[in-house]
């Protein structure tokens, strides 16, 4: 089906003195540069590392240039291939955001190479002025100013200084000298700073100039044998259930119930938020990891508490098994703490905390460079009906609630009135986005969700007379917390569902209250949810095996391959209905023909933009399973994901994750070209679409054309 010879060169080389950057070369490095197929370039004598040489010297690169790469890691993949990490060095110095990936043959000819270093003049590093103590303080001041951080000098590795850890730091911050490609293309001495911190666990790389500037800033932390008593899903899909593990996964000696370590994740509570093993829990000398949960009582207790540290540790060793198979080896990157290949760095198994004390309804996940422990923290989620509305009259009954970040808190006593559906003087619309034409003086307002923001109605609402807000959705019955702030706005608001407003507004003057649910609903733990679980090990996934993903464009792809793992995994288009009390789970829709497409993506927040590729993902997934006579799997298109990623430059758009998976699946499935070509131009991201983001330090901007073609031989 391909028009083409899968090794014939794309011609979109450049040479490196009319190179365009479509981003500042100081805050992303230079853009990335593609060369897929064969170039015509038999093994260069030598090594690998010589054929990449000699093929950019080719292609237009100096002598220093091509002297300047380097290699930093090689492995070989399923499929044959030997995949080379390259660095470049100028002057003793790594050059700050430049790589190559390139993929040789079994013959040891290059067939395809993504690289984006900068040009080498003789003219020489500009050297730099700050020291490495500025260079801290300057990245400090710009990510923490709340912080008094000034650490002292602990030592020195090569070009890396090491400063002292205090209680403020997760690991000891470290400044490299390395070198800086700025705007002009020209290059100079700079710093890479590497902060991560014991709370919230952020963990930042800040490009610091040699000046002491601030460049940029790249966020790592995206806002897992014995037996074993899991929820193989969740909860309310999948009952608790005894599995056995696999050999490697379990530390041999005595293991304690809320602290389990093994090769590839170590597994704790830190209910007290220190970042540490909580103390407590009993000590297992049988590999019997085996409590029963108690689903009627708190997550806070001592058995449930169990539960989850065994939940989460049996979850993060299931993705780590799955995703070896797809690709995400010790080769590419993957989480132990032993290698057992001779390929890739080993001390990297996940840290994983479970119920931590730091926060409550999300995750995070903070990816350090291979051979560094990662993070994973999971938190408590608050049960759905947090709030309440009380009907009183003419009939009596309490429908679940969701208060609001703005306006006065609501006590267990609440707001107690009759309730006025509100008319904003544009015809039937009941929205409460306009100035409130009915007098609503010590009335509770309804309004219906959509139009506008929700401080917009409660403000309308607020100046019509209204004491209190409720609000239905208009979207099913679903019910959410409601964001936004507006100082001005000091009535209370609640959130029930489509089902509940209907049945409200259809009553006959009725009276109710609005208040906070006493006592309160129990939380739910997300260590119980694999798909919670899956999608933070995605994170690292993207990190290890793509590079950088940070910004809106990558961090949008970043959220949708996290979501991708579970929802393809689980074989189900929604997300963490167990963790958000949902049926429709996390996400604004469920990915079975989702509404959004490629050009939601432009400067949307990251999980916004994140649906659209998790539904090219679920899209991608139905086509491999309804393909004419197809046998193929969640493995078939999670391995194809996964290599594509060999392909795919750092800082990726939505088309060079396409490409990516194209050049896998043409080399080795053919058949499947036409499949992914149909997923991706489904939701815009077909021929001829393209993002473009330009970075400066100081703003980004994505635009895109979105495409819905399919090339010819898929037509």
């Amino acid at each position: 089906m391909r028009k083409f010879p899968l090794f014939t060169l794309v011609a979109l080389t450049l040479l490196f003195s009319s190179l365009s950057f479509a981003q500042s070369a100081a805050a992303g490095g230079p853009k990335a540069r593609v060369h897929r197929g064969h170039p015509a370039l038999a093994p260069a004598s030598g090594s690998p590392v010589a054929t990449v040489a000699q093929f950019l010297r080719q292609r237009g690169a100096n002598a220093a240039t091509a002297a300047s790469v380097n290699s930093s890691a090689q492995y070989r993949s399923a499929k044959g291939l030997v995949h080379l990490r390259l660095q470049q060095t100028v002057g003793g110095l790594r050059v700050a955001n430049t790589y190559a990936k390139a993929a040789i043959d079994s013959q040891g000819s290059l067939v395809h190479l993504i690289e984006n270093f900068a040009p080498v003049t003789g003219a020489g590093l500009k050297p730099a002025t700050a020291t490495e103590r500025q260079a801290l303080r300057a990245a400090l001041a710009n990510l923490h100013p709340d912080a008094s951080q000034d650490p002292a000098i602990a030592g020195r590795q090569g070009n890396t200084t090491v400063f002292a850890k205090s209680s403020f730091f997760h690991a000891a911050p470290t400044v490299e000298r390395v070198a800086i490609a700025d705007d002009s293309g020209s290059l100079q001495s700079g710093f890479l700073v590497v902060t991560w911190t014991e709370r919230k666990n952020q963990l930042h790389h800040t490009l610091v100039s040699g000046a002491g500037q601030v460049v940029s800033v790249e966020s790592r932390t995206n806002t897992e044998s014995g037996n074993y008593k899991i929820f193989p899903k969740d909860p309310v899909t999948t009952p608790q259930t005894i599995r056995a593990g696999q050999p490697g996964w379990l530390f041999s000696g005595q293991q304690n119930s809320t602290n389990i370590a093994g090769n590839n994740v170590k597994a704790y509570l830190d209910a007290l938020e220190n970042n540490l093993p909580d103390r407590g829990g009993r000590i297992i000398f049988d590999g019997n990891f085996i409590t029963d949960a108690s689903l009627d009582q708190t997550p806070s207790t001592s058995t449930n508490r169990e539960v989850a540290v065994q939940n989460l540790f049996y979850l993060n060793n299931v993705i780590h098994d799955a995703l070896n198979t797809y690709g995400f080896t010790e080769g590419a990157g993957n989480f132990q703490e032993t290698n057992f290949s001779g390929q890739g760095l080993g001390s990297d198994s996940v840290n994983a905390e479970a119920q931590d004390g730091g926060g409550t309804d999300n995750a995070n996940f903070a990816t350090p460079s291979d051979g560094s422990n990662p993070r994973m923290q999971m938190y408590l989620w608050t049960g759905k009906g947090s709030h309440q509305v009380a009907v009183n009259s003419p009939t009596q009954a309490i429908y679940r609630a969701q208060g609001a970040e703005w306006g006065a808190a609501l006590t267990p006593t609440g707001i107690t009135g009759d309730v006025v559906l509100v008319n904003d003087g544009t015809g039937t619309t009941t929205d409460g986005c306009e100035a409130v034409t009915n007098n609503l003086s010590g009335k509770i307002a309804l309004v219906d969700r959509g139009s506008c923001d929700f401080v917009v109605k409660a403000a309308n609402a607020q100046a019509a007379g209204a004491t209190a807000i409720i609000v239905a959705n208009n979207r099913g019955d679903s019910i959410i917390t409601m964001g936004g702030s507006d100082r001005s706005v000091r009535i209370g608001g609640v959130f029930i569902s489509q089902t509940d407003g209907a049945t409200l507004r259809s009553l006959s003057a009725p009276n109710a209250t609005a208040r906070l649910t006493d006592p309160a609903p129990l939380q739910r733990d997300g260590d119980l949810d694999s798909d919670i679980v899956w999608h933070e090990y995605g994170h690292g996934l993207t990190w290890r095996m793509i590079g950088g993903m940070s910004g809106s464009m990558s961090g949008s792809i970043g959220e949708g391959m996290a979501d991708v793992l579970a929802i393809v995994i689980n074989d189900e288009d929604r997300v963490a209905e167990y963790s958000t009390d949902d049926p429709v789970g996390l996400r604004r829709a469920p990915y079975t023909n989702y509404p959004f497409t490629y050009k939601s993506v432009a400067n949307a927040e990251v999980h916004d933009g994140g649906e659209v590729y998790a539904a090219i993902g679920w899209q991608l997934y139905t086509n491999y399973k309804n393909a004419r006579g197809s046998k193929l799997t969640k493995h078939d298109v999670l391995s194809d994901m996964v290599d594509g990623m060999n392909f795919t430059p750092s800082r990726p758009t939505f088309e060079q994750m396409r490409d990516g998976i194209l050049t896998t699946v043409e080399a080795n499935n053919p058949a499947r070209e036409c499949l992914v070509w149909q997923a991706f131009a489904k939701y815009g991201v077909g021929q001829g679409a393209k993002a473009t983001v330009t970075t400066t330090p100081r703003s980004t901007n994505v635009t895109i054309v979105e495409s819905f073609a399919l090339p010819s031989q898929c037509q």
